[in-house]
This record gives structure tokens, C-alpha cells and sequence, in this order.
């Protein structure tokens, strides 16, 4: 089905966006770090493949698409759920500079100064859907705002399709839900591609690790443990950002540290781990 242009859109920077595919990277504004992880990958990948990545501009999986974008050298878009004038939330203001100045694109549907109001936001998502070729879901629980965003797609006629999750994990519901009730299941960009028609050939092998995740000597992390404390926990989020990696791969060093024993996950994030007796590990 032709996607036409959704009308009276505001925006800042270069809209429309150029020509090629568009693809909204949708989920959980709490993922999981697998979850931030393969959305910053899936946003590298497709941008390198031309393709203009869509989404929220939110904590979480949206902010994990864009920067995976922008680190892919592609053009990233961000619906807003307020006006163009207010980025929300604040803390994304250096994103949305990084969009912009990219060559990517602020838009709303809504009037400049509007606040950021519960009801803007499923509207929002419609949006989304309806400026997107497809939708992918990478992490959700059950009620997701994201599966507003993928409803949204399947009564527009785009392409829906998910990312599979831990079965261990309420953010997985969504997701699964999804792809046993016929979306299409997603592994790597390949096969979001494919369903674009962008790549015919789709291999069977997972999102390829990104260079530098692995079992490196520890000194190639020492910049991780000092922003560690023992008390504190850190997510990994607010760590890739802090050291300016990406997701995946501030995640494959911890896991190696972890290993090590010189971290360990505690509330939500990471800590420094402490030897028995009390000593730093």
C-alpha cells in the first residue's frame, strides 16, 4: 500500500526526510539491556542500509533506535508526543541536537508548547505507524504503548514484525504475542529489509555482534569501572552514554567483567563487586 504523507505535521530539520524505506523502531521505555542492545543495532544496521529509522524520541528502546542510527550514518526521525519546540524528555535534548544536526528530523503532530500530556501519546504512535513502511517491535510488555504503535500498523496495512525475547521476561509478551499472531520474526536487519524489498536473501543467523564485544584484557575497560561504584548502580544506558559506546558493546564488557568478578548486576544496573572480607575486586 502507497504510504502517503501524513498532513499538517510540524517539524524541525529536513523534512520530509530523503527518499528510501522507513522503518519505526518501537518498545519499552524500561528494556532490558539485550533489549537496548539489539535496538541499537537494528537502528545502526538499517540506517547504513539506507533505510530512515522512525521512532519515539523516549527513554529506552526509542533512544537505543536512534542512537544506533545516528552511529550508522543514516537519517533517524523522532515523533514527538509534544510540540517540536519541547524536547521530552529534557534529558534527550543532546539526542535531538545529534538528530537534527545529522540530517534528521523533529516532528509533531501537535502545536508548538504543547505539553507532554498522557493522551498525546497513543496518538502519537499512530503516527509513527503511519509514516513507517513497518514496524518493529523489540521489547514489550503487555499494554506496551508499542503495541499501540504496531495495532496502529496492521489497520494502516504496514508491515508488522517483532523481535523474540527471554521467556523468562515480562517484556517479552508483547513481542511474542505479536509474531504467534502472524508477525513477521525478526533476527538481524536482513529480514526486515527482505520484508522492504530491499534484500531478497535472508540468512538464518542471529544480529551479528558488534566489533569489540568479547573477552578483551582488562585494561581496554578500565573507563567502564571508574564511572562503577560499589553502592550505586549504574544501567547501561546511563554508562554508554557516559563513555559514548555503543549499547551493545558496553554490554559485552560488563558481561566479561561480570565474569571477571569485578562487577556485578545489582538493582536494575551494574556496581562495582567487592572482594570477600570487603575488599574491592
Amino acid at each position: 500500500m502507497p504510504r502517503p504523507e501524513v498532513a499538517g505535521l510540524r517539524s524541525r530539520g529536513r523534512w520530509p526526510p530523503p527518499a528510501g524505506p522507513r522503518v519505526a523502531l518501537v518498545g519499552s521505555r524500561r528494556p532490558s539491556p539485550y533489549g537496548e542492545a539489539v535496538a541499537e543495532q537494528l537502528g545502526c544496521h538499517l540506517a547504513a542500509a539506507g533505510v530512515i529509522v522512525i521512532s519515539g524520541l523516549a527513554l529506552g528502546i526509542d533512544a537505543a533506535a536512534h542512537r544506533g542510527a545516528l552511529n550508522g550514518g543514516g537519517t533517524t526521525v523522532a515523533v514527538m508526543g509534544t510540540g517540536v519546540d519541547l524536547v521530552y524528555p529534557a534529558a534527550h535534548s543532546r539526542l535531538a541536537e545529534d538528530i537534527l544536526a545529522s540530517g534528521g528530523a523533529l516532528v509533531s503532530q501537535f502545536a508548538d508548547g504543547t505539553q507532554p500530556r498522557r493522551g498525546n501519546f497513543p496518538a502519537r504512535n499512530w503516527t509513527m505507524a503511519a509514516l513507517s513502511d513497518a514496524v518493529v517491535v523489540v521489547e514489550a510488555a503487555e499494554g506496551s504503548g508499542a503495541l499501540i504503535t504496531a495495532q496502529a500498523a496492521l489497520e494502516l496495512d504496514r508491515e508488522v514484525l517483532a523481535v523474540p525475547g527471554s521467556i523468562f521476561s515480562p517484556l517479552s509478551v508483547g513481542a511474542h504475542g505479536l509474531i504467534r499472531d502472524g508477525a513477521g520474526l525478526v533476527q538481524n536487519a536482513r529480514d526486515v529489509l527482505a520484508v522492504l524489498g530491499v534484500q531478497l536473501e535472508v540468512l538464518d543467523d542471529p544480529l551479528k555482534p558488534p566489533p569489540g564485544v568479547g573477552f578483551e584484557p582488562a585494561r581496554a575497560r578500565d573507563g567502564l569501572l571508574i564511572h562503577l561504584s560499589e553502592a550505586m548502580a549504574v544501567s547501561v544506558a546511563e554508562l554508554a552514554r557516559k563513555v559514548r559506546l555503543p549499547v551493545a558493546e558496553v554490554l559485552g564488557r560488563l558481561t566479561s567483567l561480570e565474569l571477571e568478578g569485578a562487577v556485578r548486576r545489582h538493582a536494575g544496573g551494574y556496581v562495582k563487586a567487592l572482594r570477600r572480607g570487603g575488599g574491592r575486586a
